[in-house]
């Protein structure tokens, strides 16, 4: 592979990822609360959902470090990843989530008042390339387009530690369609090189500001 072949190939790659790439968010819970960039955030773990498990596990430490970054970056200053805090859980006597006596022990004792839960819905990774001959192309009945979509779909929601209700709940759509060139000959190429764990990323960014900006007073 000749060097000028590899910088289009990384241009066309990272044209994919990133411009290509829309989200689309819907609220299924607008925010009951204000949320206070005081206000402790602890994200449960990605590993506990098992439709994660279409991630590796690097993507999916990945993903919570985006989180947890793009929080900060919006002024919060008491957000953590919730397997982080074994010693402090441990020593409050919290074990199960499902017990309300417990959840509400991580805002009174902890002072975290909100955890941060995301679980996927669908998802499709397309083709990476795809060809119509100029044949195909002329044809008096039309060949239809190749469908090279890669998507994914995430829930992201805000639950009050107090009460253990959700009070904020966005789904995000996430797509990328890849782009087509006509060569030479009149024969039209289909490319796409995103990848579902990189549409999520671009979904859960989106998703993230969105419940900040939903739940800001």
């Amino acid at each position: 592979m000749n060097r000028d072949f590899r910088a289009v190939l990384l241009a066309m790659l990272l044209i994919s990822a990133t411009a290509c790439t829309s989200s689309k968010v819907f609220t299924t819970q607008f925010c009951k609360v204000c949320l206070s960039q005081e206000d402790g955030v602890l994200l449960l773990p990605l590993a506990w959902e098992t439709s994660f498990r279409l991630l590796s596990v690097a993507e999916q430490n990945q993903l919570e470090r985006q989180i947890l970054e793009k929080l900060r970056s919006r002024g919060f200053t008491k957000v953590e990843l919730y397997d982080r805090l074994d010693y402090e859980l441990l020593k409050a006597g919290i074990k199960d989530l499902n017990d309300p006596k417990q959840l509400s022990k991580i805002s009174s004792e902890l002072g975290y008042p909100y955890l941060l839960g995301l679980s996927m819905g669908p998802s499709r990774a397309g083709e990476s390339w795809a060809f119509l001959s100029p044949e195909e192309v002329n044809a008096s009945v039309p060949t239809p387009s190749p469908d090279m979509e890669v998507s994914a779909t995430v829930r992201i929601a805000l639950i009050e530690t107090d009460t253990g209700q959700i009070v904020s709940d966005k789904t995000v759509v996430s797509s990328n369609s890849g782009w087509s060139n006509t060569d030479e000959d009149g024969g039209e190429d289909y490319w796409n090189f995103a990848s579902i764990s990189g549409v999520l990323f671009h979904g859960v960014d989106k998703g993230t500001a969105a419940m900040v900006k939903d739940c800001g007073c």
